[in-house]
């Protein structure tokens, strides 16, 4: 009997796990169907206006340079784009928190700070989702090989949680929206605009190279670069960018997750 008790108590601790997973799952796509689906079935041009940045640049590179440069341009570009949308999070909670006081009542319900996180995350990706594939398919016009695929994908997504939690650390410390706007703004300048993304890191002094390989961008423009067929160091390998990147996004995540501010004290 005892032995039939245990059996079916560890059976419904499963299915308690099981409901309680499915039910996480369940909260973040509707945290992303009420912040992102439904806003872009009333503004489509959302779309467009979110994919401006990074093709106005890589437009602008591939002009001047006569194409010589359009590897790297779309490479930065992408880079660009993802650091954009995640660090966008930031600017997003930042309104819903000071504005429209929407954080309240997730705080108020039982959905924890990273679930909500990412659920608004989910939905700054699909905002970017099409400008996002359009750039992926650039990169394999350009030279990109299939068999790196499975690298960029996981380039992609480190990137895009990285960038999320830290915008999300960052938008728990911001008490107004003007300061979210550009501290958000200053930080996508420091690791999308002022890394080797667009260039080559070997462009760089010795002394700025070290400095550059602290920025995770670094290593996730090199890792592109590198499935592209271009140069990167010889004192650089792929395995020292995804252990960088890897441990900058779990760095991030136990940032958002210990140390943002959830709930006014």
């Amino acid at each position: 009997m005892d032995t039939l008790r245990n059996l079916d108590t560890n059976q419904n601790e499963r299915k308690n796990r099981i409901r309680l997973k499915y039910f996480f799952v369940y909260q973040i796509f509707l945290i992303a169907y009420l912040t992102g689906v439904l806003w872009l079935r009333r503004n489509p041009l959302s779309l467009v206006f979110s994919a401006i940045t990074p093709f106005s640049i890589l437009f602008v590179l591939l002009v001047i340079s006569d194409g010589q440069y359009s590897k790297y341009a779309v490479s930065g570009s992408l880079v660009m784009a993802l650091v954009g949308y995640g660090l966008a999070l930031g600017q997003d909670i930042a309104y819903y928190k000071t504005e429209y006081k929407i954080q309240d009542v997730f705080v108020a319900s039982p959905v924890s700070s990273l679930t909500y996180m990412t659920g608004l995350a989910l939905s700054e990706i699909l905002f970017g989702f099409p400008a996002l594939v359009i750039l992926i398919l650039m990169l394999f016009y350009f030279g990109l090989s299939i068999s790196f695929l499975p690298l960029l994908i996981f380039t992609v997504l480190v990137i895009w949680i990285s960038t999320s939690a830290m915008g999300f650390f960052l938008s728990s410390r911001m008490l107004h929206m003007k300061n979210a706007t550009q501290i958000i703004s200053f930080v996508n300048v420091l690791l999308a605009v002022l890394p080797p993304v667009f260039y080559s890191i070997e462009k760089l002094p010795d002394w700025l190279q070290t400095f550059a390989y602290i920025v995770p961008t670094t290593h996730a423009s090199l890792m592109i670069q590198y499935s592209m067929g271009l140069k990167i160091p010889e004192d650089w390998s792929i395995w020292t960018g995804i252990f960088v990147e890897i441990v900058y996004a779990t760095g991030f995540i136990i940032l958002a997750k210990t140390k943002a501010i959830w709930r006014d004290s």
